[in-house]
């Protein structure tokens, strides 16, 4: 397989996962709700966010 070939199944198989996992739309719910908080610290507010969804994900 040439390079540009490896690059494009490289490409193909990250899209997939993306979509898989819903991704972007994790990532556009997070933008929303920092947006909307405004947090003194983003990267707190981030990291408790995103521990949120890990403890709701695991119940």
């Amino acid at each position: 397989m040439s390079t540009a070939q490896e690059e494009e199944q490289h490409l193909r198989e990250c899209e997939s996962y993306i979509q898989t996992h819903r991704i972007q739309r994790l990532l556009k719910d997070c933008i929303v709700q920092l947006c909307v908080s405004r947090p003194e610290n983003p990267i707190v507010f981030l990291r408790q966010y995103f521990q949120k969804l890990e403890r709701i994900s695991m119940t």
